[in-house]
């Protein structure tokens, strides 16, 4: 059945070849063949808070495009970010993914999440400060107006300070004025059914956007094949609105979504969100100056096996980039947040306090320093307070050579934190009436100290690749820690320590001017150890269930009006629980009928009927799945 499905996505372009090669204006499909060169000048701002080409970032980043998700298929951010080849993702149910950089992906079994990475939405952090991660099902867009995803492996502390430990990903939307008009988008398959739309227009010299979503997604299986009963739903919408002259910007943003989640035989439990963002950009002549304002708020039902908790997030953050001469270019600034927490505890676990207030408060800078014509240095250093750990350090030096216009040579050591939360300090867990596991009031923050060497390189103009390897030294790992004499309750400690190494390579390979390739490879080796004070309970299993290896082969072709894109993605074994490793591929075929009308149909997991991601029964089979869409533009 595999080689069947595969012998048949592969004659997709026969078929394509066949179509109507008449061409129209089709502006996904011709900035999807942008030039390897231009490529590489899409600017980032991710790795140095401040524009500069991709091809003279000094990090290990891989940008996603706004066409490269749209032709995907993906319908939320998630299923967007496989497409980096420096990310592992794994979905868990209907409604839980975990996201890996560098290894630390999560272990659920030891309430392990994937903590150790930094999520970001139009300079918005998303990393939820009560369990210390991402909760992925509250982290939707309207997906045509994504610009870029920005994809750092590899500490950021020293910009995006503390859990930007294993890396950064910085979603970032496109301006009102590049989203004019109107798009609709209709979705049904078996697994998905969707309606979305958005409308762009001008008012009082600036340029507006609207937008509104809904869908509803269905369960996944347990492992005799009956529904998981995690089938859910989610309506959602937000608005843009940007004005500004040559110098300055204002932006104001937000967004709304209520979702319904299925938990197996139980009721229905509810979320909802609400965040609104302000942001001024001055552009100078040697000062670009930057202020920031947001507000998030969260709440939640309790689930079957946690709490039900509201967050309110007020955040405010200032930045300069100052330029001195032609040699300096200076990156400052300094932030406030205060994460105000309230949650209604259960007789099974519980939180005291259950109100609490977590102030952050940072000041950062950073000089590029500009050596000679083909060398540069980068020093940063920032401090952050955080209210449960006290002040900490986060130092990052970078060097880079480019020997050639299309050659990058780079090598960076940077140092980073994963700060406490009320999981690791306050929590209170109770199992048939015993005290069985509660937080540490003394509990330290994990740290790594990372090193790392890179090179990234056009050789020809049909060819460019990246390659990067690692070394990440570990300290103060949360673990599971005995009371004496009596062993419970458990408590966390930091007694697990050690290192991680691995490379991450992935290229672009234009066969003809109608046909890219983009293959990708991931390694990962880890050396945990305990110290002599550990107890050693639960095992470097609770470090994170990560796969050695991981490679994908992306596939993006154009004939005219038809567009077919694939993408084969292997996984290695996950050891602790173990998971088998696995194959899969996607696929989508897309027919534009004219200038406002695209017609397509994607697949998803085809070579399996179905199979998991993470260990049954924590994970939840994921069954092949396609979809028909229609999208509109006027």
């Amino acid at each position: 059945m595999k080689r069947q499905l595969l012998l048949a996505v592969l004659a997709m372009p026969a078929l394509a070849l066949a179509a109507d090669p008449a061409p129209l204006r089709d502006p996904i499909a011709e900035l999807s063949h942008m030039s390897l060169e231009q490529l590489a000048k899409v600017e980032v701002t991710s790795v140095s808070r401040a524009a500069q080409s991709l091809s003279r970032a000094p990090a290990s980043i891989y940008v996603i495009t706004r066409e490269e998700i749209l032709r995907s298929g993906a319908l939320s951010i998630p299923e967007a970010l496989r497409l980096a080849p420096n990310l592992h993702v794994t979905q868990i149910s209907a409604t839980d993914y975990q996201v890996g950089a560098r290894g630390f992906g999560g272990a659920l079994e030891a309430q392990n999440f994937s903590n150790k990475i930094l999520i970001l939405i139009d300079g918005r952090s998303v990393y939820n400060p009560l369990f210390s991660g991402v909760a992925y099902d509250a982290q939707d867009v309207f997906m045509d107006d994504v610009d870029r995803i920005e994809v750092i492996s590899g500490p950021g502390a020293t910009l995006w300070g503390s859990n930007a430990m294993n890396g950064v990903i910085n979603i970032i939307t496109r301006r009102a004025a590049e989203s004019q008009g109107t798009t609709i988008r209709a979705t049904a398959g078996d697994r998905e059914n969707a309606l979305a739309a958005r409308y762009g227009g001008e008012v009082a010299n600036g340029a507006f956007r609207v937008y509104a979503k809904a869908f509803d997604r269905g369960p996944t299986e347990l492992e005799d094949g009956a529904s998981a009963g995690d089938r859910w739903h989610k309506v959602q919408g937000g608005f843009r609105y940007d004005t500004g002259n040559d110098t300055n910007d204002v932006t104001v943003q937000g967004d709304w979504q209520q979702a319904g989640q299925n938990m197996g035989a139980n009721p229905e439990v509810e979320f909802n969100q609400f965040n609104v963002l302000g942001r001024w950009e001055n552009d100078g002549e040697r000062v670009d100056s930057r202020l920031q304002a947001f507000v998030d708020q969260t709440r939640r039902d309790r689930p079957t096996d946690g709490v039900a908790f509201s967050l309110d997030t007020y955040d405010l953050e200032f930045q300069q980039t100052v330029a001195f001469g032609t040699k300096h270019q200076v990156v400052w600034g300094l932030g406030k947040r205060f994460n105000d927490v309230d949650i209604t505890n259960t007789p099974t676990l519980a939180f005291d306090p259950a109100n609490h207030t977590i102030d952050l408060t940072n000041v950062f800078a950073q000089d590029t320093i500009r050596i000679s014509e083909h060398f540069s240095a980068t020093a940063g250093i920032k401090f952050e307070e955080n209210s449960y750990s006290g002040w900490t350090t986060l130092p990052d030096l970078r060097v880079s050579w480019t020997p050639t216009d299309t050659t990058l040579v780079w090598a960076a050591a940077a140092r980073a934190v994963r700060a406490p939360t009320p999981l690791d300090v306050d929590v209170r867990e109770t199992v048939g009436g015993q005290l069985f596991l509660v937080g540490n009031p003394d509990f330290r923050t994990e740290k790594v100290t990372a090193y790392e060497l890179g090179y990234r390189s056009q050789p020809h103009r049909s060819i460019s690749w990246s390659v990067s390897a690692f070394y990440n030294d570990y300290e103060d790992l949360r673990s599971i820690e005995i009371t004496p004499v009596t062993l419970l309750p458990l408590q966390w400690g930091n007694e697990m320590a050690g290192s991680t190494y691995g490379v991450e390579i992935w290229g672009n390979w234009q066969v003809a001017s109608w046909w890219r390739l983009s293959p990708g490879f991931r390694s990962l080796h880890k050396r945990l150890h305990f110290t002599a004070a550990g107890s050693g309970l639960g095992g470097f299993a609770q470090s994170g269930n990560d796969p050695d290896k991981q490679a994908s082969l992306k596939s993006s072709m154009a004939f005219g009006r038809v567009n077919f894109d694939a993408m084969l993605r292997y996984v290695g074994r996950m050891p602790s629980p173990a998971n088998p490793d696995y194959t899969e591929l996607s696929a989508r075929l897309a027919y534009r009928l004219s200038d406002a009308l695209e017609l397509s149909i994607a697949g998803f997991n085809l070579l399996d009927d179905r199979h998991p991601e993470y260990a049954l029964p924590t994970g939840r089979e994921l069954r092949r799945s396609v979809y028909a869409e229609a999208r509109v533009e006027f």
